[in-house]
């Protein structure tokens, strides 16, 4: 559950004795103090770094042309207005979008009266939540996927039985028939949905049940080529695709701490995945290298790409690609993308996409370096 911000009711000129003074700058929150015009007299230092931009471009400003300036967020610019202008005597707190993409800040007015219960200014703290509404939509994920898994396992289990009885009615009635019997053909037609049927039920068994990660030393470069060679394999039926992979393997082995059976299968997932974005011809690039974490490079990570030059994913896509059963392709089952982040997360690691419609897309799978890593950061 997200808290409101703290109140805060220091002057509303502009002077503070030095005990107002440092408790205005020592809040972790964005403090502003505002007047009864909804002029901006006051801020503190998180206030003006959340915003990005200095004192001076901030005080005597209301605080709607504030947010209109930097970040054009109406729900923002209502909630200054509506509070400021229209009710002096209550407070109001609202989560209002951030000057920066994606920011969340949870934002409270207070009135601050006189001992005759007037309103004399307002205080405006605001709280950058971005991180906590983040991690909340995480817990609601992992809560519907709990919920889904569940609903998986009981709907196949339902549903798998009947379909091995109609499979096997289906052999007998092909084996009955000659083999230029055009009845023939359609039963074996019947035959291959059934079959992806049951290779649909066993994945989501497969995903639905809890995964024990098998992690010991492993070749992370021959998980990769082990993909790579069963991602050439199915390019067979893709006819009419003349498709080229091409492998930029490390210096080394990259022996790490690994699950190599899931880790070959997500970059498998993840080709799979380029493979069905390419539509007559193109190349999948699959590199390794590893990559300083931060600007000291006290930490690394080794980054797994995979890189084609596709379709693309469209902008109102993006934020459902991980969803389960989200696809694009009539033919998908949309449970591959989500299968690799969760082995990423098993390993501590994240998956991230760059992507261009009409140009392609690059997915990357990072892991944390091996202790003692002698790789040369890229």
């Amino acid at each position: 559950m997200n808290r409101d911000p703290a109140p805060i009711s220091p002057p509303a000129d502009a002077t503070m004795s030095p005990e107002w003074e440092a408790l205005f700058e020592a809040m972790d929150d964005g403090v502003c103090v505002l007047d009864l015009e909804s002029k901006i007299v006051r801020v503190n230092s998180a206030f003006t770094s959340l915003l990005g931009l200095p004192p001076e471009e901030v005080i005597g400003r209301t605080c709607a042309d504030v947010f209109k300036c930097n970040s054009g967020a109406d729900n923002t610019r209502k909630f200054c207005a509506r509070e400021v202008s229209v009710d002096q005597n209550r407070s109001a707190s609202e989560e209002i979008c951030g000057p920066l993409p994606g920011q969340r800040l949870r934002a409270r007015i207070s009135p601050v009266k006189d001992a005759e219960g007037h309103a004399t200014a307002f205080v405006m703290v605001v709280r950058d939540v971005t991180d906590i509404v983040a991690h909340e939509r995480d817990l609601a994920r992992v809560e519907q996927l709990a919920r889904l898994g569940e609903l998986a396992a009981g709907l196949a289990h339902e549903i798998k039985n009947p379909l091995a009885g109609i499979q096997g009615v289906v052999d007998i009635l092909i084996q009955r028939r000659a083999g230029n019997d055009p009845e023939r053909e359609a039963l074996e037609g019947v035959r291959r949905e059934v079959g992806r049927i049951d290779a649909i039920i066993h994945m989501l068994l497969d995903r639905a049940r809890p995964r024990t990660f098998n992690f010991k030393p492993a070749s992370l470069t021959e998980s990769a080529q082990r993909a790579i060679k069963l991602a050439r394999a199915s390019l067979a039926p893709h006819r009419g695709k003349w498709i080229n992979i091409e492998f930029t393997p490390p210096a080394s082995p990259m022996i790490m701490m690994i699950d190599s059976a899931e880790i070959e299968d997500a970059i498998l997932n993840l080709l799979l995945n380029s493979i069905e974005a390419i539509h007559d011809h193109g190349v999948i690039r699959v590199s390794i290298a590893t990559h300083a974490r931060d600007a000291e490079a006290e930490a690394c990570e080794v980054a797994i790409h995979v890189a084609d030059n596709g379709k693309g994913i469209l902008d109102e896509h993006m934020h459902q690609i991980f969803s389960p059963f989200f696809t694009t392709n009539n033919k998908g089952t949309g449970l591959g993308l989500p299968a690799v982040r969760r082995v990423a997360r098993a390993h501590h690691g994240r998956v991230e996409v760059k992507s261009t419609p009409g140009e392609g897309s690059t997915f990357t799978l990072f892991l944390p370096c091996p202790p003692n890593s002698n790789e040369e950061s890229s």
